[in-house]
Formats: structure tokens, sequence, C-alpha cells
């Protein structure tokens, strides 16, 4: 049933879904007309993590490559990226022009920029992906820099060292003794002040180790784990602390040898002590020299074993087809995009439309039978003078209402109908139609039928039949006229009609007295079915018309009739204790007519009529023999009970 109501709802809405589709495909034609082609350009980069440890299985390593691959895969939108990219290339490049995804599950990077011109393109593809390998190296060196940087400065110290000590090496033969002695003195006060100095800068270092290293806490736990930041500098504090204590060793080693007297009377043998000495530092500083340089590539190594691996594997060429394939990918989104808006518009409107609808929908709101259906035709609204069904006894219209007459014979086994007030909740919903029409097809199975005006109001059943008003119901409530004097037939077998008259200035009233009883009484006595057309529920008279009847008929036009005026309708009913027999659904749409129930009759529908159909279709309005005396002759109407014409 669900999918039924969703057919049922893109049917009703199909000209506003075929006019979205229209207009979008429409608009996406248009666009593609003045849309600047545009083109792609395609590079590929692989990122792969640095291995650090040969024992490291291989989905380990896939894994680390995936994770390294979308690192890098977000990097390339970051704003440095882009700025950089843009300062080479000459042009602002956008977020939007870029899309990179990883080739399957592998640290493979596909990067594809979009652009109007290839070669602008390919350019930017590749400028994007050098500005990441760049990027990438200056960011990992930035984390090694001060420790490279301090290292070497003291490579540079100990070079500018040992070349001032083979300096002095070479020209200590020339100099003399008194020469060597003064400057013993002035290596004297440079040691101590170096001593001084490396003794200051150890303590320091000392204290800058011991707080670096993790120590255990009061509770007994673990020291946390230093960061790859803090082990670094960790290790750069204690080659400096390595390297002062050396120096400060040596120079204290140097300051001892240089306190020892000098011999003044072999200065041969003394400029040869001074020349064993400074060839025994020059030898020292050539340790520390090679311990800076291990230290130093140490540094570097680290640096480069914690540096990913990011490699252009493919380089974007310029291509010469657009991207866009042609005005039909327009076309299609545009289409696609209007039905989708029309689709939320038409399902908006529909949940926002309170009204009956469907048999489903009056199940649900009132809890009643729908007892029969009528398909909107515009020639059953426009038949003056005769009823529809009269006049086209063969139509699928008409066997609609017979089958509307033989449900409520079937609803009325156990108690017959004589009286069926037929009313609505709102104005011009098709009672009188459906009142009229129902009376003639009664008429036409050898009933008495007698169709009454109860609508005092604004009355319809005597232009319906093309009779006039001058006399009427509100004439036998004045005591004017007896109710067989203003009881005419129609022009259908065995249908009297009863108009309202001149209007009364109080409807309601004459309708709730004991003179309606009486009257109702009387054609009761008179014919077999008594059909009352009332004045919707909008004014008082068809409830107080619906508690002096057998049964009330309700009709409701799907799409019209609110649910609300419908339910407000049958309260007011079940107060008044009336009998509500079922609901017409009037003016079907011919397009839903299936899903209500009518079927669709082809041109060579042959049904045929009895002859009492044929009769009534072709009556001329003329009536011998017994006619009206005969109905009001005081005598019970039986069902099938035949008028003699």
């Amino acid at each position: 049933m669900e999918l039924k109501l969703i057919l049922q709802l893109v049917r009703r809405w199909a000209w506003l879904l075929t006019i979205g589709v229209l207009v979008g495909g429409g608009i996406g034609y248009v666009l593609s007309i003045y849309q600047t082609p545009e083109y792609e350009a395609r590079a590929k980069i692989l990122v792969m993590e640095p291995v650090r440890n040969s024992s490291t299985s291989t989905s380990t390593t896939l894994k680390a490559n995936k994770e390294m691959a979308d690192t890098y895969l977000e990097l390339l939108f970051t704003q440095p990226i882009l700025d950089a990219t843009s300062q080479k290339v000459g042009t602002t490049v956008h977020t939007s022009q870029i899309r990179a995804d990883r080739v399957g599950e592998t640290g493979l990077l596909e990067v594809v920029i979009r652009d109007t011109d290839p070669e602008r393109a390919a350019l930017i593809a590749n400028t994007l992906v050098q500005v990441l390998i760049d990027q990438n190296e200056a960011l990992q060196s930035s984390r090694f820099s001060s420790s490279e940087d301090s290292l070497q400065a003291q490579v540079a110290e100990v070079e500018q060292e040992l070349s001032n000590l083979s300096d002095q090496v070479e020209q200590r033969s020339e100099e003399t003794i008194a020469a060597q002695t003064q400057q013993v003195e002035t290596q004297k006060v440079e040691l101590e002040q170096q001593i001084n100095s490396l003794l200051a800068e150890i303590t320091r270092l000392e204290q800058d180790i011991d707080d670096l290293t993790p120590k255990v806490t009061v509770a007994g736990q673990p020291p946390a784990a230093l960061t790859l930041e803090q082990r670094n500098l960790l290790t750069q504090k204690r080659t400096e602390l390595a390297q002062k204590q050396f120096q400060l060793d040596l120079a204290q080693d140097n300051y001892a040898e240089l306190l020892a007297p000098l011999p003044s009377t072999d200065s041969a043998e003394a400029s040869t002590n001074l020349r064993d000495i400074e060839q025994a530092n020059l030898e020292l500083y050539r340790q520390l020299y090679s311990t800076l340089l291990s230290n130093y590539e140490a540094v570097r190594l680290a640096r480069l074993e914690n540096t990913p691996n990011v490699v252009q594997v493919e380089r974007a060429a310029p291509s010469s087809v657009p991207v866009q394939s042609g005005p039909l990918r327009y076309i299609i989104m545009g289409a696609i995009l209007g039905l989708l808006l029309t689709g939320t518009l038409a399902f908006t409107l529909e949940y926002l439309d309170d009204t009956v609808k469907t048999p489903q929908d009056v199940a649900n709101v009132l809890g009643l039978p729908v007892v029969g259906y009528v398909v909107n035709e515009a020639a059953i609204e426009k038949s003056e003078g005769v009823p529809y069904v009269s006049s086209n006894p063969r139509s699928p219209l008409a066997e609609t209402f017979r089958t509307l007459r033989t449900n409520l014979e079937f609803a009325s086994v156990d108690k017959p109908l004589k009286t069926i007030l037929i009313t609505s909740p709102g104005s011009s919903e098709g009672k009188t139609t459906v009142a009229s029409n129902l009376a003639a097809v009664m008429a036409q199975a050898n009933k008495r039928v007698i169709l009454l005006e109860g609508d005092l109001r604004r009355p319809r059943v005597h232009r319906a039949l093309g009779m006039s008003n001058q006399i009427g119901l509100s004439d036998v409530f004045r005591g004017q006229m007896d109710i067989r004097d203003v009881a005419r037939y129609s022009k259908v077998k065995d249908l009297a009609v009863i108009t309202s008259g001149s209007l009364p200035p109080n409807p309601a009233e004459l309708l709730g007295s004991a003179r309606m009883v009486q009257i109702l009484a009387r054609l009761v006595e008179s014919a077999s079915v008594v059909i009352i057309d009332s004045p919707p529920f909008l004014v008082t008279d068809a409830t107080v018309l619906a508690a002096k009847v057998d049964g009330v008929l309700l009709v409701i036009q799907p799409g019209k009739t609110h649910a609300e005026a419908a339910k407000a309708m049958l309260a007011q009913l079940n107060r008044a204790g009336a009998h509500v027999v079922g609901v017409v659904l009037n003016r079907v749409p011919r397009k839903n007519a299936n899903y209500y129930g009518y079927y669709r009759y082809e041109n060579d529908y042959t049904v045929e009529t009895t002859a009492t159909e044929t009769v009534a279709a072709n009556g001329d309005g003329r009536r011998a023999g017994k006619g009206l005396a005969t109905m009001f002759s005081g005598k019970p109407g039986k069902i099938g009970e035949e008028v003699v014409s």
C-alpha cells in the first residue's frame, strides 16, 4: 500500500516534476554553453616512513606508510604550502583547484590540479609537489638544527686551535728562552682564566643534565619517557659536558706542566720540552676534533633516520582534453537538481495538505466505509433538466451510481433506509448532483422515490432538474398547501421532486419542528425511499435533519474537504444521534479513478440496461394512470412496486 501511495503522489504531481526536470535541464544547458573549459594535470608522489629497525614486519611498515601518506595528504592543503606554490607559479592557487587521493591502500598519493590553462595546471601540480618536498625537509631539519649548529661551532673552534698549535710548533725552534719564558707566563694567565671559565660551564651543564634526566617519583612510579626533542637535547648537553671536561683536563695538565721551572742552563733542552708539550696539546686537540666530528655525524644520521621520504614518482603533463564532457553532463545534473527541488516542494505541499484524498484517509480520519465513487465528469455538473444517469444510462458514471445504490441496499438489510440525508462538510462539494442522480438510479430500479429539497437557504434541486421553484416545502410549512400539491414528477419515471419554494427567514426552526416530522412521515408512507438534499454543515440545518432520518450519506470531495472539518461534522452527527451510513467520494480525478475503484470502460462498453432504465432515459415527464395520485393515495409504497405509465 505504501508503494501505491508513493505512485499516487508521483502521478498527482507529475506535472510539477516534469516542469522541474525541463527547467533544470534547460538551465544546465545554458550553463554548459557559457562554461569555460577546464583541464586536469596529475602528479604522483610516494611517501615512506623511514626504516629504523630492519626487523620491523612488512605489515607494520605498510601501515606506517599509509598513516604517513594520510598526514601528507592533509599537509598539501595547508596555507604555507599554497602560499609558496602561488609565489613560485606567479598566480594564486586555491584549494578548490586541488584534489588529492591515496592510491588504494598504498603510500602513493595522486595530486590532481584543475585549471583553465592546461600548461598552468601541469606547472601548478609539479610545483606543489616540489614545495611539499622542500617543506618536508625544512620541517624535519628544524628539529635538529640547534644541535648541528652547536657542534659546527665547536668544530670550527677546535679547528682554529689546531691551526694555532701547529703554527706554534713550527715556530718554536726560532724562539729564545726569554721569549719562551714570557710566553709561559702568558699562557699561565690564559690557562687560569680558561680553567675558571670551564669550571663554571661544567657546573651549568651538570645542572642542566640533572634537570633533564628522568627521576623516580616518591611513590616509586617509573620515570616518564623523554620526547625525541628532550633526548636530542640531553645528548647535546652530555656531548658539551664531555668536551668541556676534556678541555678542563687538558688545561689543568698544561697548567701543571707550565708550573714546572724551566731549566736555565740548557736553552736547547728547554725549547725541546716546550715543543714536546705543544706537540702533546696538538695531539689532544686532534682527538677532540675527531670526537666532535663523530658527534656531528651522529646528529645528522639521527635527522635522516627521522625524516620521512617524499619522492615524486610521476610528473604532471599538460592535457589536451578538457574534463567537461559536453552539455549532456550539465543537462543531466540540472535535470536531477530540478527533480529534487520540485520533488521536495511536492512532498512539502503534500505533507502540509490536510485534505481527505483516499479511502484510506477516510478510514483513518472518520472510521467510515466508502460506499461510492463519483468520477469528475464535466457533463454531470452541466446536466440540467434530467439527471445524468437518466440521459446516459450506459455510461461508466451511471454504473458507479448503481454501485452506490447496491451498497446502500446492503447497508440497510436489517433496517431499510426509508429516508436518506445527503450532506457534506462544506459547500460546493456536489451534494445536489449526488442526491439527484442517486434518486434517479433508485427510481430506475422500480422504486418510488421522492427527492426533497432540504436546503432552505440556497436550494439547487430545482435547477438540477429544470423545474420552477415557485411552490415547495416552505408552502407546506405555512399550511397553504398539502404535500401532494407541491410534489411534482420529474422526467424520470417514479421520481417525484419537492422543491424548497420561497425561502423562509428561519429555516433551522422549520426543519427542527414537529411539522417536519409529520411531513417526513407522510413522505415515507407514500414512497419507497425519500432522499433529502440538505445544506452543508456550515449551518445547523443539516444537524437538525440528520436526527430525523434513517441514514446520513456524507459527500466528500478528495483534495478539497479538510480532515478537521470532516471530523467536526462527524462528531456533531454523533452528538445528534444520527446514523451515518458511509461516505461518497465525489469528483474523483480521472487519473486516480483506478485507485479509487472506478474502472475505465472502453468505447465498446455494451452492458444492456433494463427496460425500466430505457424508459426512464427516454421519458418526457408525462405520466398517465395513477401518477402522483397513486403515490400519495395514503397506501405505503413497496420496494419494487411499479408505477403504471
